[in-house]
Order: structure tokens, then C-alpha cells, then sequence
């Protein structure tokens, strides 16, 4: 399984509810209707224990068979209109994306 998982950052000016708000009801229905997703998991942040600021308001999960499923679902049409709206909410000079392997535990 190829994943994703992006760190997002709010936009300057938009608090945390709006940016979940946004989140739930505006992106995350873009996002699921891109071709060959298998998965998608988004983790919004509640606290930071250390008592910091947490180091990103959410974190997304999107798997994919391979990379080049998901080098083909970004290319989509759906892909485009996804990463596209990404600047409605989030900050994009801050949020970064890593390519990981996911080691199941239990």
C-alpha cells in the first residue's frame, strides 16, 4: 500500500473550528471522490500534552495501491479540484506532505 500523509496548517485568520468545519464538509468530499483512494483518514488535532502549540492542525492519510495510482489519482480531474482547494483552508507555505510505509502494529 503507497500513503501519504499530509501535515496541515489553518489559513492566517481562520480559527480551529472553522478550519474542521471546512475540513469535514468542504475538502474531505473532494478529496474522497479521487479515483483509486483506498483509504482516507483525516486526524484533526484536540491538544498538545507538552502543553506546546501542536506541531500541525490536522493530519491527512491517503493510501493508495501504488504510486503510480496515486501519481494518476493527483493527475485526475478530481485530484486537481482537491489540491486545488487546499488554499481555501490551509496555509500552504507551512504544510508538507511525506511518503510513508505503514507498519501495522496490532
Amino acid at each position: 500500500m503507497f500513503k501519504v500523509m499530509f501535515f496541515l496548517y489553518r489559513r492566517d485568520g481562520m480559527d480551529a473550528a472553522e478550519f474542521q468545519r471546512y475540513s469535514r464538509e468542504v475538502h474531505m468530499p473532494l478529496v474522497r471522490q479521487v479515483p483509486g483512494l483506498r483509504r482516507y483518514v483525516v486526524n484533526h488535532a484536540l491538544a498538545n500534552p507538552a502543553g506546546a502549540a501542536a506541531p500541525a492542525d490536522a493530519v491527512a492519510e491517503l493510501s493508495f495501491d501504488s504510486q503510480v495510482a496515486f501519481g494518476g489519482a493527483i493527475g485526475s480531474p478530481q485530484g486537481q479540484a482537491a489540491l486545488a482547494d487546499q488554499g481555501n483552508y490551509v496555509d500552504p507555505d507551512r504544510t508538507h506532505f511525506l511518503i510513508v510505509e505503514e507498519l501495522a502494529g496490532l
